[in-house]
């Protein structure tokens, strides 16, 4: 699981900017997107001003941790706020498209786009088989710890050659 804090699992979405009432889980079904997330497009290159390489990835780490957590949009990235299911049960027991279900994708799909803008070209390429934020953080999570511990192994070999 990516190390991002799990206070976000708490936190529900605000409402959307449009009057329509608010579901069960805080996500409303509109054709808007919810604010936070329009504050995240709109600004993307404020928060996030470096692009990941290879040397980077704490301090990129770091700056959408931050702009996730502030928008409570963490949780679609940490996978702490699952997926719905697709479909709901009406009440003649007919399968339907879950609302709910259709806004996470559209969300998710924009928090994928945000993350992978940010990618430099080299490393874009981990991540062309994802379809979801949670798993661009996870596979460069995966990607950038082993490549820290054989930093780290490498910083020993160092040091124990100075001795």
């Amino acid at each position: 699981m990516v190390n991002f804090h799990q206070e976000s699992a708490m936190a529900d979405l605000p409402a959307r900017s449009t009057t329509m009432a608010a579901s069960s889980s805080g996500i409303t079904t509109s054709s808007s997107l919810p604010s936070n997330l329009t504050l995240l497009i709109s600004n993307l290159k404020s928060f996030v001003p470096i692009k990941l390489e290879s040397t980077n990835y704490l301090i990129w780490r770091s700056q959408f941790q931050h702009i996730l957590r502030a928008t409570k949009l963490l949780g679609f990235v940490d996978g702490s706020k699952i997926c719905p299911s697709s479909t709901v049960l009406e009440e003649s027991c007919n399968a339907v498209v879950n609302p709910e279900y259709t806004d996470w994708i559209t969300i998710d799909e924009h928090l994928l786009s945000c993350l992978t803008a940010t990618l430099s070209s080299s490393i874009y390429t981990f991540v062309l088989h994802c379809i979801t934020s949670h798993a661009v953080l996870t596979t460069l999570a995966a990607q950038f710890s082993s490549l820290s511990r054989s930093h780290v192994l490498q910083m020993k070999t160092k040091l124990s050659h100075l001795s």
